[in-house]
């Protein structure tokens, strides 16, 4: 096992020896599942963090938050109270039992809290079972995990494991904690690799790992984010994913990763890096092909600059000061994940000061920056080996597996015919990111209060697809897929979040657009259809209007620019959250039109679990409702609103 003495300074050339320390497969193992339960940590944390803060109010949460992401700079005093072992058990063991727990209890807020904590001590100690090895060694076992997560996630179709019953969620758990143990076992019994002196700019080479992290949870390795701002089938995305990852390893595998590697060339490395992750993810990025040739250069660059970065903390003898500095580098990777996932993940909700496409492009920056200052520092060089490069490459393909289950999975439901000709079902929905009153990620709860009412058009609001409030889970073709209804997507606050419609009728045409801000808040957005019904035709609206009693100016700029887009089609529905009560002066806008509530009479029930009448179903010339109902779920903070439509001629 790799340690040291607390305090212990080093200094001398290198030891000879081959390029890389021979550790066998054990260390590698245990690099790429750590690195790999970490991301499942994270991302199972972050809607329970998010439900933490919806009870709480924002200051209370950012406290805690804050508190939980700095628990990594605890390792210096476990590794003086409790040594180098101590630190791997308490960081790398302790996460390895977190999920075994999440696994068997499901995610409790609590847990997330214990969770995140752990794994922040975890990254600390991630460096401690990983010396010896070369950058490129640790690099490469940290994009294998990454690509095994991806590829176990798309078996479930994006739904985490982690928040999975049954048989099959359990063999993927067991597999990466049995491993791991066995790794952390190995790793403990074998004879230390003595730590070098390390400088503290050496030792902030560490902290690179925080900013690669946050790049791959939130764009890099997340099929569903390339599927919904890519607008690829969610087969293709992970495809796309793979080619990365694939590419990635086999330029690490090459021998050409860390060579003579100026500290200029990480600094434009890193630029080009946060530029491309800052142009496709965020409130204001592009959407397209586009970003198919982003995430895959990033897989490259990325796993590059954290190979050049960690050479440093990771070399076998050097001059400096005591091995804790690592620790604190570290670190200050684990609360560099915070500072970069945290806001984007509240600026969904919240306004920032700033557009949230600042925040990926600043881990691009970032760990370009900790690269330079790491270059050329000193570490082990591995060998050319183009061989070994099509070989670690050509392994990738292992990952398609993921991508072939996920394919040839039938769906688990086929959406029901309509009872009567001429008539729809349909429900208008804000499903809180599939997350439930209880904090929990479940959107099957979401399906099943849709399959109750047989509605065969669905309005969705606050639709996660990538999200960081659902866990990266793409839910839209999650519950399309689970409901045998086709999909049209209306990204809204940026393309991970936003409205929805699913259906079973057949569609003639569709879009979307968003509503213009003066400010850096989310933007709303709508997505429409028109379906074909019998011999005629139904347009379906969808969308969400700003939040907030001081928000009645916004909303009706929103509800303007909503009726523009409408052009007074006939036969039209328009659902959704108006975050408005019916009769409230900023929806004037609509009362001005044709469009009627379906609601019969003004002693309507609440429409969400605190008591307010928020969501509603207007319709225009040419239809008639009935049979309006709003069925009680505690699948989201709200409950749907169903009703019947009736199409004339």
């Amino acid at each position: 096992m790799a340690s040291t003495d607390v305090g212990t300074k080093t200094g001398g050339p290198a030891a000879a020896g081959p390029s890389i320390v021979p550790q066998g497969p054990a260390r590698l193992a245990l690099i790429a599942i750590t690195v790999a339960v970490l991301a499942q940590t994270l991302r199972f944390s972050l809607p329970q963090l998010d439900h933490f803060a919806d009870g709480t109010g924002t200051a209370v949460a950012a406290l805690a938050v804050l508190a939980v992401y700095l628990a990594g700079f605890a390792a210096p005093a476990i590794r003086r109270a409790a040594g180098p072992r101590g630190l791997l058990l308490a960081g790398v063991g302790g996460l390895f039992a977190v999920r075994l727990l999440a696994q068997a209890i499901g995610p409790q807020t609590w847990l997330a809290f214990a969770g995140t904590a752990i794994g922040m001590i975890a990254v600390a100690a991630l460096f401690e079972g990983a010396r010896g090895l070369s950058g490129v060694g640790f690099a490469t076992a940290t994009v294998a995990g990454l690509s095994a997560d991806s590829a176990v996630r798309m078996c479930f179709a994006t739904w985490d494991p982690v928040w999975r019953q049954g048989v099959a969620p359990w063999l993927p758990c067991l597999a990466f904690v049995g491993l791991g143990a066995a790794a952390v076992y190995r790793e403990i019994a074998s004879g230390p690799v003595t730590a070098p002196g390390i400088s503290w700019r050496d030792a902030l080479g560490a902290a690179a790992i925080g900013p690669f992290l946050a790049l791959q949870v939130l764009v890099l390795s997340s099929p569903a984010f390339v599927a919904s701002s890519g607008w690829r089938s969610l087969t293709a995305a992970h495809v796309v994913v793979v080619v990365g990852q694939g590419l990635a390893l086999a330029f690490l595998a090459s021998g050409l990763a860390v060579r003579a590697v100026p500290g200029g060339v990480c600094v434009l490395g890193g630029t080009l890096l946060g530029v491309g992750a800052g142009a496709v993810a965020g409130t204001y990025a592009v959407s397209g092909i586009e970003v198919v040739p982003i995430v895959i250069v990033g897989q490259v660059l990325s796993a590059w600059l954290l190979a050049v970065a960690c050479r440093a903390p990771l070399r076998r003898a050097g001059a400096g000061g005591p091995v804790w500095r690592i620790d604190v580098g570290a670190a200050l990777g684990g609360l560099l994940v915070a500072l970069i996932l945290v806001p984007y993940q509240v600026s969904a909700v919240s306004p920032l000061p700033f557009p949230n496409n600042v925040l990926p492009g600043l881990a691009g920056i970032l760990l370009g920056a900790l690269a330079a200052a790491a270059a050329a520092r000193g570490g082990p060089l591995p060998a050319r080996a183009p061989l070994r490069a099509l070989t670690a490459g050509a392994a990738a393909l292992l990952l398609l597996a993921g991508t072939l289950i996920f394919t040839v999975a039938a769906p688990d439901g086929t959406a029901k015919a309509g009872p009567v000709p001429g008539q729809v079902r349909l429900l208008s929905y804000n499903i809180h990111d599939s997350v439930n009153q209880d904090g929990r990620l479940d959107p099957e709860g979401v399906a099943r209060t849709i399959e109750a009412q047989r509605a065969q058009v669905v309005l969705l609001q606050e639709a996660s697809r990538g999200s960081l409030l659902s866990g990266t889970t793409d839910v839209g073709v999650w519950l399309s897929r689970r409901l045998g209804m086709k999909l049209i997507w209306g990204p809204a606050a940026d393309g991970q979040f936003g409205n929805a419609i699913l259906t079973s009728l057949p569609v003639r045409s569709s879009g979307t657009g968003r509503m213009a801000k003066g400010d850096w808040s989310q933007i709303r957005g709508y997505v429409w259809a028109r379906l074909a019904v019998g011999p005629t035709t139904m347009d379906v609206w969808s969308t969400h209007l700003e939040g907030g009693g001081d928000q009645a100016d916004e909303r009706a700029r929103e509800v303007s620019a909503l009726v523009r887009a409408w052009g007074g089609a006939p036969r039209t529905v328009i659902g959704g959250d108006f975050n408005a009560e019916p009769g409230s002066p900023e929806l004037g806008g609509l009362v001005d039109t044709d469009l009627r509530s379906a609601a019969l009479g003004a002693d309507t029930p609440p429409t969400t679990s605190d008591g307010r009448r928020v969501d509603q179903v207007l319709g225009s010339d040419g239809l008639m409702f009935t049979d309006y109902d709003v069925p009680r779920s505690d699948a989201s903070d709200h409950y749907p609103v169903a009703v019947t439509v009736r199409i004339g001629r």
